[in-house]
């Protein structure tokens, strides 16, 4: 598998008109899922001993 061949291809892909769009859509789809505010992950604090 030649990686530079897939990079440049993305590359290539997301320098056009459509796959800017593509991008853009994929940064909002992903904003919504992972939202900055998003409180942190913990562990709960009454863990079992057994």
């Amino acid at each position: 598998m030649d990686l530079n061949a897939i990079a440049n291809s993305l590359t290539e892909f997301f320098s056009t008109t459509f796959g800017q769009i593509v991008g853009q859509v994929l940064k909002v789809m992903y904003s919504i899922s992972y939202p900055a505010n998003a409180p942190a992950a913990h562990l709960p604090t009454d863990l079992p001993t057994e």
